[in-house]
């Protein structure tokens, strides 16, 4: 009976020990899974430029004015965000530019808005650690600031203006990035909208576009190739073509082409020389010509000393 009795305790012991060590383990909390973040990454900054240049002449048998002084500034703005995969990409090249001169007097010969802004995706596998292609989004707006104004026998008559024309482009595609300094973006199919909005609606002819609409509708393929990148210690390129076929309105060979290129030099701290140059051709921009109703490529640059900073 002893024996037994011991046996029920020793058994009912046990039974407290183990039902004891249970309920502890259930007590004790599962531990939780951290999620990983993936940091947000932030670039921005810009470079601003105001260059002046002066030429002037008298009794110059090749021709001259007297005295001619222009004023260009130049504004470049960047926000890049990069978060594992995935960037967004944006910028924007600002230029305003104004000349004196004995035969038109102050006249404008710089003005430019064009704003890029490109959403893309890293996909495949890595190559030397890296991922090259991309899916992308591409966006771009561009127009001008002021009155434009084409000058002939001491007469001007008014081309363009602000929103007129404009144009602004959607272009989901594929890309490929190398070391963040070239980028080429390529779409099968891009709407774009060439707008012109700014009354009296006498320039709206010239672009091709309706009246009483006020825009034009495109639609085909477009291909962007951009670099930006340092080519010494104190010199650097920025340069972008852009090519665009509208074949939705039956003219997939008409290709018309931007191209655009800013090359600085930063001599001091705060002295720089710049140089731009600009390339265009739209086959429905019909304002050249003997009678002023032809396409034509339009060239522009600017080459100046003066003030340069980054920020």
């Amino acid at each position: 009976m002893r024996k037994t009795l011991l046996a029920a305790i020793g058994l009912l012991a046990c039974t407290s020990l183990v039902w004891s060590q249970d309920k502890a383990k259930a007590k004790t909390p599962k531990p939780k899974k951290v999620k990983t973040v993936t940091p947000s990454v932030w670039q921005k900054g810009g470079n601003i430029s105001v260059a002046l240049s002066q030429t002037g002449g008298q009794n110059w048998t090749p021709g001259a004015d007297k005295f001619t002084l222009s004023a260009n500034g130049l504004l470049y703005l960047y926000a890049n965000q990069t978060k594992g995969r995935f960037h967004f990409d944006n910028w924007a090249d600002i230029n305003y530019g104004m000349q004196n001169s004995d035969a038109h007097g102050i006249i404008k010969n710089d003005d430019k808005l064009d704003v890029v802004s490109r959403w893309s995706r890293e996909i495949g596998k890595k190559n030397d650690g890296k991922r090259y292609w991309r899916y992308s989004l591409h966006n771009n707006f561009r127009t001008q600031f002021t009155d434009g104004y084409m000058y002939s026998n001491g007469e001007r008559t008014r081309v363009s203006g602000f929103m007129a024309p404009a144009t602004f482009l959607i272009s989901p595609g594929a890309g490929y990035s190398w070391a963040n300094k070239f980028y080429f973006h390529i779409s099968p199919f891009t709407p774009r909208w060439v707008i012109v909005a700014n009354r009296p609606y006498e320039l709206a002819g010239k672009y091709d576009v309706m009246p009483t609409r006020e825009v034009r509708i495109e639609g085909g393929a477009f291909v962007s190739a951009s670099i930006n990148t340092p080519l010494g210690k104190h010199l650097s390129i920025r340069s972008r073509v852009d090519a665009f076929s509208d074949y939705l309105n039956n003219k997939p060979t008409n290709v018309d082409v931007f191209w655009t290129n800013t090359l600085y030099l930063q001599v001091s701290k705060h002295l720089g020389v710049v140089y731009n140059f600009d390339l265009q051709y739209d086959d429905n921009t019909r304002i050249f010509g003997p009678l002023g109703n032809r396409p034509g490529t339009q060239v522009k640059s600017i080459f100046g000393v003066g003030l340069n900073a980054k920020f």
